[in-house]
């Protein structure tokens, strides 16, 4: 296949996608007619690009954040580079190949898929070739590189914008020249003048763009808010793709019309509104749907998102075109986080949980995205002043490698868990002192078990997990009932852990965080932070005087840290878990082992293994212990220690490592008894409460 009918072929796709979307849209829901603009506005886009080129026009290649304005003001067709990935990505479900693709250019996992897939996509053909390539600095140096390497790959004439970091009206005048010198840069290109009417109209539009999502915004605070769960990628769509142009003018007013409408008659966007959430940048583009259906099952609605479309105050002036779209940049919400933070964005998001009445916030962590993440602890502490909890989702933006569907679902049901706690919060609870509860916790590699009754743990049970996760339950619930002689009619029962959605109880399901919380309270009720250490992730949590979850961090996309890492060390030391234990207590200094990469750690130990002469055995195996702590307080620094600090999960029955996590945080931890099945007594112990005296 040659590479324009590959071109071609993708942007098809796209255009069918969204005439699909745009009539199914018309035929179901026909009282919101801005669904239907929106895929309408997608189509055009795409089709101008398609016709650009037998129509005599150029393409013109910008990357995000860029004055669009310029361009539609030039009678030019531009190009959005990220979003034209994006939107391949979520009509084609094709991101693997262009990421890959970007890799085999030299780019770096540590560059977020966006630019490495935009990259793959134009060298392997998946978006067109562009005439003229503009880019700039915002709003991080991927951006930055990712142009000039657009202007490699394709050979086309490109020009860099300039964005100061502070808004004076020095920096104001500056990029404002800059500017006109883009505008002589096009015109030398394309050989066509720039229309100033023509420009002077666009920024009419769009100050009037503006207008119109300040009142989206304003209508989005009624509760229940009348706007869709996930429904700001479609704003951040018309402003990234039609800023100042008649078709997003209509689709914005249509918008606003429809939820004017839907508050005066008291209508929410989803059936029973529960949560109200901040969200903090994108989600992943692939899970789009499903994001959609989970808001609407638990009644979760994205009520406002600082850093998207907040916008800042001002107003547009057509008659100074130049210095309106300099002005404009400054007010874009992204710029809060573009260069040194200041207080602008933590002042954002405290107005903006303040005015919208938030319960949570999400954080979409990319993995590739530096400056984003390094925010994490300052948003969430900021929002825990306000007691608020935030989840931070680590995630990809385009790359369905990074995290599946399955992990999402569970954090976020984790995560909706804890915000109805939140809302319970010092009610008291009721349970009958006699009531039984049974709690199954299905891990990875070992399914605990649990009967309480009263205030005592009546039988308890770990055996190995097998294939099928449900066997696994059902192997665990048959011990603990031949131990005790009880039967399972009637029995309340409560499931947790990665397996635990495949046992139908009658009962339900409750996410491991809070089933860690309830059982290392009852055990401990001084305990504030839990460190739980399993087999596949690595977790801290947070636990009120109450004993109610009240936030959590997690890794689970590395396995340095966990229980398989432990047991591969030991395996290339020769040596068994409990042997590899007793040796760390015998070394006299420890070896230098990467505690970012269990593939780096695990090369580093077979390189100590075999140097001359081989590092000692109890150097090593300190060493490695060493290096899992440090893992370990990375994520407690996200969350932050509070004493007592209890240890569970199976590998806090390793000696050698609490030891030295012990010295890396300068005081003793506990360790409970059996450290295995606390998960699975916090789950018998809300199975007792569920019950309300139930079982026999």
């Amino acid at each position: 296949m040659s590479i324009v009918r590959a071109e071609r072929d993708k942007l098809k796709s796209i255009i069918r996608g969204a005439k699909r979307f745009a009539r199914l849209s018309a035929e179901t829901a026909p009282e919101r007619r801005s669904d239907a603009l929106y895929y309408r506005m997608l189509q055009t886009y795409y089709e101008r690009i398609i016709r650009a080129h037998g129509e005599g026009n150029l393409i013109v290649a910008h990357t995000v954040f860029f004055p669009e304005e310029v361009i539609y003001a030039m009678d030019m067709v531009p190009m959005h580079t990220e979003a034209t990935t994006w939107m391949i990505t979520l009509f084609t479900g094709e991101s693997a190949g262009v990421v890959s693709a970007g890799a085999e250019l030299g780019l770096a996992s540590e560059i977020c898929t966006p630019h490495r897939g935009l990259a793959g996509a134009v060298a392997t053909g998946v978006i067109p070739r562009p005439d003229v390539v503009l880019w700039s600095n915002l709003v991080c140096d991927n951006t930055a590189k990712s142009g000039e390497l657009l202007v490699k790959l394709t050979g086309a004439p490109g020009f860099f914008l300039d964005h100061p970091f502070k808004e004076t009206p020095e920096e104001i005048a500056y990029l404002a020249e800059e500017i006109a010198d883009m505008v002589r840069f096009l015109e030398a290109v394309s050989g066509k003048k720039m229309n100033w009417d023509r420009f002077s109209e666009i920024i009419a539009r769009m100050d009037r763009q503006l207008e119109l999502i300040r009142e989206i915004n304003e209508l989005r605070k009624a509760v229940p808010t009348p706007f869709s769960p996930q429904g700001f990628m479609q704003l951040l769509t018309a402003d990234y793709l039609f800023p100042g142009q008649p078709e997003a003018i209509e689709y914005l007013t249509a918008l606003r019309d429809e939820l004017a409408a839907m508050v005066r008659s008291g209508k929410g966007a989803v059936p029973q509104e529960r949560f109200r959430l901040m969200s903090f940048f994108l989600p992943p583009m692939y899970l789009t749907g499903f994001f959609e259906k989970i808001s609407r099952e638990y009644g979760a609605v994205s009520v406002t998102e600082p850093f998207f479309t907040f916008w800042g105050e001002g107003k547009l002036d057509p008659s100074k075109p130049l210095e309106s779209v300099a002005r404009k940049s400054y007010m874009i919400p992204e710029m809060r986080m573009y260069g040194p933070l200041d207080d602008r964005a933590l002042k954002s998001i405290n107005r903006c949980a303040r005015d919208y009445r938030i319960d949570g916030a999400i954080y979409y962590a990319d993995v590739g995205c530096r400056h984003a993440c390094a925010t994490i602890k300052l948003f969430k502490d900021q929002l825990a002043e306000m007691g608020i909890p935030m989840l931070t989702l680590d995630c990809d933006v385009v790359d369905p490698r990074v995290t599946s569907e399955d992990e999402v679902r569970e954090k976020l049901e984790q995560f909706f868990e804890l915000l109805e706690a939140c809302r319970h919060r010092g009610k008291g609870r009721t349970e009958a002192a006699e009531a039984i509860g049974i709690g199954i916790d299905v891990g990875s590699l070992s399914t605990k078990a649990v009967i309480f009754s009263g205030r005592e743990i009546v039988a308890h049970a770990v055996i190995p997990s097998e294939n099928e996760s449900e066997a696994s339950a059902r192997a665990a619930l048959d011990r603990l009932l031949s131990e005790t002689g009880l039967r399972v009619d009637g029995l309340p029962i409560v499931m947790t852990g990665t397996g635990g959605k495949s046992y139908e109880t009658g009962y339900g399901r409750h996410g491991i965080n809070t089933c860690l919380a309830r059982g290392i309270h009852h055990l401990y009720p001084a305990v504030r932070t839990v460190i739980d250490l399993g087999a596949e992730t690595t977790a801290a949590i947070r636990v009120s005087p109450e004993g109610d979850l009240t936030g959590w961090e997690n890794q689970d996309k590395c396995a340095a840290g966990t229980g398989l890492f432990v047991q591969q060390m030991a395996k290339l030391m020769g040596v068994s878990l409990e042997e590899m234990s007793a040796l760390s207590f015998r070394a006299r200094s420890r070896a230098e082992i990467s505690n970012t990469c269990a593939v780096f750690a695990e090369s580093e130990v077979i390189s100590h293994i075999h140097r001359d002469p081989p590092t000692p055995m109890p150097d090593l195996a300190a060493g490695i212990y060493a290096s899992m702590a440090g893992r370990i307080l990375a994520i407690l620094k996200r969350i932050g220690v509070e004493r007592e600090v209890a240890i569970v999960g199976g590998v806090a029955k390793n000696s050698g490592l609490i030891r030295i996590l012990e010295e890396a945080l300068g005081f003793n931890v506990i360790v409970p008894e059996e450290p295995r099945i606390v998960a699975a007594l916090g789950a018998a112990i809300i199975a007792r409460e569920k019950a309300g005296g139930g079982g026999s």
